[in-house]
C-alpha cells in the first residue's frame, strides 16, 4: 500500500500549469467544491508529471508539473489503468488539478490508495435524455490547428474514435449545420458536447470560439464548464489548453450521443 500518491493521467482542459491542463471525468455525481480540495505532493521518482486533458494516458498532454511540487486536486475520475511510479502502483484513479487537467493518482502522495477528493461532476450525472445521432463524417471537417478542429478531435476521441459530426466547422456556421445534419443542439450547459461561444463571451474573439465540454458542475453562483480547447484566450493556433469557466447566456451545445 502506498503512503499516498495520485496517478498521472489527464485528458480534458483548463489553462494554468505549464500551458494548461485538461480533464475529463467519468465517475460520480457529486460536484466538486473548493472546500473538498486537497494539497498533495508530486512523486514520480525523478521526472516531471504529465498533465492530460482526460483521465487516460492516451489523451492530449497539456502540461507538466515538476517532481516534488505541491499541487491542489479538486476531484477524481475513473479512467484507464496506469501502472508504474515509485510505488509500482496499478490504479484507474485520476485527479483533476485546480487549474485544469488530470494526473494519475500513482504519482501523487495523498496518504491513501483510495480517492481523497470527491468524484468529478460528469456526463454520467448530466446526461440528456434525447441525444440524436445525425450525419457522420470519417474525416475532421475543420481546418487543422483551429479551435473547431480541436473540439471535433475531442468528439472523435470520446466517441471511441468512431466518427465526426458532418458539420460546417466554423463558429458562425457550426450550430446551424449541426441542426441540419440531425444532431441535438441545446442552450442548457451539457458535458460531452461541443460548445459554440459567441464573440465577446468567455473571452472569445469577435468571430466566436469553439471548445469541448469535458464536464459541468453546479455551484452556488451558477453552472461551470470544464473546457478543453485549442487557440483559447491568449493562445495561438495549434496550442491546447484547458480552463473552467462560468456558463453564460448565448452558448450553444452540440451533443455527442
Amino acid at each position: 500500500m502506498r503512503v499516498g500518491l495520485t496517478s498521472l493521467m489527464v485528458f480534458g482542459v483548463v489553462s494554468g500549469v505549464s500551458g494548461g491542463t485538461e480533464m475529463m471525468a467519468t465517475a460520480g455525481a457529486a460536484p466538486e467544491s473548493a472546500a473538498d480540495a486537497r494539497t498533495v505532493t508530486v512523486n514520480t521518482g525523478s521526472f516531471d508529471l504529465n498533465v492530460r486533458s482526460a483521465p487516460s494516458v492516451t489523451s492530449q498532454k497539456i502540461g507538466t508539473v515538476a517532481n516534488h511540487s505541491r499541487v491542489v486536486i479538486t476531484c477524481y475520475a475513473r479512467g484507464t489503468v496506469f501502472a508504474g511510479g515509485p510505488y509500482q502502483l496499478r490504479t484507474d484513479v485520476w485527479n483533476r488539478l485546480d487549474n485544469g487537467g488530470f494526473v494519475t493518482d500513482a504519482m501523487l502522495d495523498t496518504g491513501s490508495n483510495d480517492p481523497v477528493v470527491p468524484p468529478c461532476a460528469t456526463e454520467s450525472s448530466r446526461q440528456t435524455s434525447a441525444r440524436a445521432t445525425g450525419r457522420k463524417a470519417q474525416v475532421n471537417p475543420a481546418k487543422d490547428g483551429t479551435d473547431a478542429w480541436a473540439a471535433l478531435e475531442k468528439w472523435f476521441f470520446v466517441s471511441g474514435e468512431q466518427f465526426y459530426p458532418a458539420v460546417t466547422a466554423t463558429p458562425h456556421d457550426l450550430v446551424g449545420s449541426a441542426r441540419s445534419a440531425g444532431w441535438t443542439v441545446v442552450d442548457d450547459p451539457q458535458p460531452r458536447a461541443i460548445v459554440v461561444i459567441p464573440g465577446g463571451a468567455l473571452d472569445a474573439p469577435p468571430a466566436g470560439h469553439v471548445a469541448w465540454v469535458d464536464s459541468t458542475s453546479k455551484r452556488s453562483d451558477g453552472t461551470y464548464l470544464t473546457l478543453t480547447e485549442m487557440a483559447g484566450p491568449g493562445r495561438g493556433p495549434g496550442t491546447w489548453s484547458a480552463r473552467t469557466v462560468k456558463a453564460e447566456k448565448g452558448l450553444s451545445f452540440v451533443l455527442l450521443p
